[in-house]
């Protein structure tokens, strides 16, 4: 299980009492949890970067990705006692101009040019959308250069305009790659684990939501820290995918 199902199944189970059929229709096939006549498909929650185009994508897709590609590039740099340490720092704006690689190829030759002037004056450099900030250590670490910290232009915002999209766009996701399979429970229902500000949302934090649910019935926010219910939507929606308000008690099709 991947850890938002994990804890998917935590909330679940301590929700319905009952510990929920992972996978009912099989491996890699949706719903991802059921009980009795109800499916419950499961996603993370994250802030995603919408292109002109329309398509969009998580903010992690590109911000992990190409910063273990510079902490792996900078790492090759070796330490001198002149150069001492030097911090890294990086920050990026959608979309990448140019290919992963090759913004990070550029970025560390220039960084090894810096080090070798020996220079302890701050510098920035870009390339491909991406900007990478050095600065000297107080103190050499044996390690020519650390990473310092990591930033993404396009991420944060108020809770109420990052939630509501970043659920919409989950719940279209979820309705595209289950409408297949819907006729075979009596009730969907969605349940995002929050990777946006886990811990940190309030329902009242959050805009208001007019989302097109299709065959979904419901929809949970998750707190993964104790994996507690953080938002419902509709309000109530999902006691009636309790087992007991169920009519029929076998998925369809099974």
């Amino acid at each position: 299980m991947k850890r938002e199902e994990h804890v998917a199944s935590e909330f679940l189970t301590k929700r319905f009492n009952r510990k929920p059929l992972y996978e009912p229709l099989g491996e890699s096939t949706p719903p991802d949890f059921s009980i009795d006549g109800t499916a419950f498909e499961v996603r993370r929650l994250n802030q995603r970067y919408i292109y002109l185009d329309g398509s969009n994508e998580g903010l992690e897709e590109v911000d992990i990705p190409l910063n273990l590609a510079l902490h792996k590039e900078l790492s090759k740099i070796p330490f001198s006692d002149q150069g001492g340490t030097i911090f890294w720092g990086s920050k990026l704006k959608r979309p990448l101009t140019g290919e992963m690689r090759s913004i990070v190829n550029q970025l560390g030759a220039a960084a090894q040019e810096y080090y070798l002037e020996c220079s302890r004056k701050p510098r920035e450099i870009t390339a491909g959308g991406v900007m990478l900030d050095l600065f000297a250590a107080n103190a050499p670490t044996g390690k020519a250069l650390r990473m310092g910290y990591t930033g993404d232009d396009d991420s944060g915002g108020m809770f109420g305009d990052i939630y509501p999209t970043s659920i919409r766009l989950a719940l279209e996701e979820k309705i595209t790659k289950t409408k297949e399979v819907a006729n075979k429970f009596n009730r969907w229902a969605l349940i995002l684990v929050d990777e946006v500000l886990p811990g940190m949302m309030e329902p009242n934090d959050v805009g208001p939501l007019d989302l097109n649910l299709s065959h979904f019935n419901s929809v949970a926010i998750i707190n993964p820290m104790n994996a507690s219910l953080e938002l419902e939507y509709p309000e109530g929606s999902l006691k009636d995918c309790e087992p007991g308000n169920l009519q029929d008690q076998s998925p369809g099709g099974l």
